[in-house]
């Protein structure tokens, strides 16, 4: 009777101390999750906010592009008061989101104009309107945005205002200086930006029924809230009560407003603002909700306890034996599926299935300027330790061929590597190819794999040369060999797996087998994921009720340029030779069905980097060429400059520092700034005595 009631004093006690641990682990982990709500509260405001500043200052920075690349085309008509006219319709044509823009001259710059003359150009739907708007009731000499410039001689944006004959238009204004030879004022263009969609651009998609974002000046002005739906007045007051005295993010009992100032004129705060009930309203239900479940676990556990205590150490050997095996299987088979690529993509398209859980087979793809990067391997051995290596040689692979074109070159780093500490003397065959989707050419070499099918007209082996395996010897030489290949030929990779398949009678599916059902593929015209599934549904068949004894691995990757776009024009290194030039890119992106703001940042890039080659190529008097390719495969575009000049690179150019005045900052640089930060590759090479400079952005 002591026994027994020892015993149950024993589980009673096991329970207790459960109910103490599981509450202590409730109280830390709602403060835990509380915490990390908070975290993520904090983290999802500066993603949003991060995302406007950027909207709002690539709007800021495609009007001062704007200004700045017309700028000389406007200087060129200042002998001609008529013809600015046009300059100014040029000029807001050429940014979608400017919707006016005009030039204000110095009294009498133009006698026979009279006092006052200031060009206007708005738009009106898909219409252009010009006149003359300077007079006695415009007197624009007493306006505060041109006394401003007119001193300073900087450019200069304007806090955001309502537009005069629409009370629901909001404008913000860029104010720039236009100087004669002897750096005197002698105007102040302007552009008009409409900013109206700032703030149902902000508040469109809240996470929380109440939040909401607004945009202040820098002196704390509001330029753009929620709509009254979604916060009322006094809200938003409060809000910007709570800025007025932190520059950065502050919060009161009631809500949470987190900021971002954009560092750069004209210094707007951006801010997000949070209702902290919403917030964490789901968070305590579920605390209530977890306390439920804590009893009633509480119970249960009381109830397992007392009738499986005297097995409990069985069962927990059991279990963790069991977990162990199946973490170390469940770990494995995460490597192997992490190899893959998580998808194909036309013309294209591997397949991997291992003998046990997990294989020491590897196939893997990518496509980094215009080229297709491929690779297939076999590791000696099977089990875990050729699943590990295998995902150390996929690492490698990737990380090399970053910075590394060559497949040779690929091959020697990547055999460097796996010699090093080899102590376990494995080995892997291994064969990486590069196919230039612009030019058709196949670079590739061979570590001791099987060679891959050529199909073409016909099925016949790549004439790869073998080399040694990877892992062998680190001072190993491999061989790199190219081809030309034409539209719709293919390469069929493969492991040892596919050739050496038995079925019971111990006969090997062997090399013809593979290329006679290829063969038949190519003649009933299958693509790429149905050539693989026929050949492994081929060799399945073979094995019949054989067991799988290696690894079985297929890649198969078709040269298809059909959606190819390549032009081609040639420049003289004259200034006017950028109508041709704009007429051109504008073109090539009409072609290439990009979207207009992307169409217009690429076209922007490509003329900064044409016109510092057409001004500074060649010597001053001497006539010269600059040649401009386009090329897009629907995936990217390439624009590559070309010219025959001095030897320049404009990508040592150390780009310059907006965020220094204009006096104190050195001439130069900002073209590469800005061509930098529009594109996703910028490189430059001298080839055959001539300056190669190359623009990429990925538009896919």
């Amino acid at each position: 009777m002591d026994s027994s009631r020892k015993s149950w004093l024993s589980r009673l006690g096991i329970v207790v101390i459960a109910a103490i641990l599981v509450e202590t682990i409730s109280i830390v982990q709602f403060r835990r999750i509380h915490s990390i709500m908070e975290v993520e509260m904090d983290t999802r405001s500066h993603m949003a906010l991060l995302s406007m500043q950027d909207r709002i200052g690539h709007m800021l920075d495609m009007t001062e592009g704007t200004m700045r690349e017309n700028m000389l085309y406007l200087k060129f008509r200042l002998n001609d008061p008529d013809s600015i006219f046009r300059a100014m319709e040029y000029l807001i044509d050429d940014n979608t989101d400017v919707v006016g823009g005009g030039i204000c001259f110095v009294p009498y710059y133009f006698p026979e104009k009279g006092r006052l003359y200031e060009p206007y150009a708005y738009k009106d739907g898909d219409t252009i309107y010009v006149e003359q708007i300077a007079g006695e009731d415009h007197d624009y000499t007493q306006n505060p945005f041109y006394i401003k410039v007119v001193e300073s001689g900087r450019p200069d944006w304007s806090d955001p205002y309502l537009f005069e004959t629409d009370s629901t238009r909001c404008l913000t204004s860029y104010s720039y200086p236009i100087k004669d030879e002897k750096g005197r004022v002698i105007a102040v263009c302007d552009l008009n930006v409409d900013v109206s969609w700032m703030g149902e651009s902000l508040n469109a998609h809240q996470h929380f029924p109440s939040s909401f974002g607004m945009i202040l000046t820098k002196d704390g002005r509001l330029v753009a809230g929620p709509p009254p739906s979604r916060a009322s007045a006094s809200m938003v007051e409060q809000a910007m009560e709570l800025l007025r005295d932190e520059e950065e993010s502050t919060s009161s009992s009631e809500m949470s407003v987190k900021t971002i100032r954009m560092k750069r004129d004209p210094y707007w705060q951006i801010a997000q603002v949070f209702k902290k009930d919403e917030v964490f309203a789901d968070m305590r239900r579920m605390g209530l909700q977890q306390l439920l479940f804590i009893l009633l676990g509480l119970a249960i556990l009381f109830f397992m306890v007392n009738r499986f205590a005297r097995s409990e150490k069985k069962l927990r050997d059991a279990s963790e034996r069991q977990a162990r095996i199946n973490g170390e299987l469940e770990v494995a088979r995460k490597i192997q599926r992490e190899m893959l690529p998580e998808s194909f993509p036309d013309g294209i398209y591997g397949l991997l299935e291992p003998a046990r859980e997990v294989g020491g087979d590897l196939f893997d793809f990518y496509r980094r300027d215009g080229k297709l990067f491929f690779c297939i391997g076999d590791v000696s051995g099977k089990g875990v330790p050729s699943a590990m290596l295998m995902s150390v040689i996929h690492s490698l692979f990737r990380m090399v061929s970053q910075r590394i074109e060559s497949p040779s070159g690929i091959l020697k780093i990547l055999n460097e590597q796996l010699c090093q500490g080899n102590d376990t003397n494995m080995f892997v065959t291994f064969f990486v190819g590069t196919i230039d989707y612009y030019t058709g050419r196949l670079r590739y070499a061979n570590a001791g794999h099987d060679k891959p099918f050529l199909l073409s007209e016909g099925v016949s082996l790549l004439p790869a040369k073998s080399n040694l395996p990877l892992g062998v010897f680190p001072e190993t030489l491999f061989e790199e060999q190219s081809l030309q290949l034409s539209p719709g030929c293919s390469l069929f990779l493969y492991t040892d797996g596919l050739t050496e398949a038995k079925h019971s009678g111990k006969q090997l599916f062997g090399r013809s087998r593979v290329q006679a059902r290829l063969q038949e593929a190519l003649s009933s015209g299958l693509d790429a994921r149905q050539t693989v599934v026929s050949v492994f549904d081929e060799v399945r068949g073979f094995m019949g009720d054989a067991a799988q004894r290696d690894d079985l691995t297929m890649l198969l990757v078709q040269y298809n340029p059909s959606e190819l776009v390549r032009e081609h024009i040639d420049l003289k290194n004259h200034q006017e030779e950028l109508s041709r030039l704009s007429d051109f890119l504008k073109g090539f992106c009409a072609r290439v069905s990009l979207e207009q703001k992307l169409g217009l940042s690429l076209r922007l890039a490509a003329e900064e980097a044409v016109v510092n080659a057409i001004s500074y190529a060649y010597p001053e008097g001497k006539e010269g060429l600059v040649s401009v390719y386009a090329d897009s495969d629907r995936r990217e575009v390439r624009f590559t400059i070309v010219d025959s000049g001095v030897p320049f690179d404009p990508t040592a150019v150390v780009p310059g520092d907006t965020r220094l005045d204009a006096q104190e900052r050195p001439i130069g640089g900002l073209g590469i700034l800005l061509t930098r930060k529009i594109m996703d590759s910028v490189s430059y090479s001298r080839k055959e005595g001539k300056n190669v400079l190359t623009l990429t952005k990925n538009i896919v």
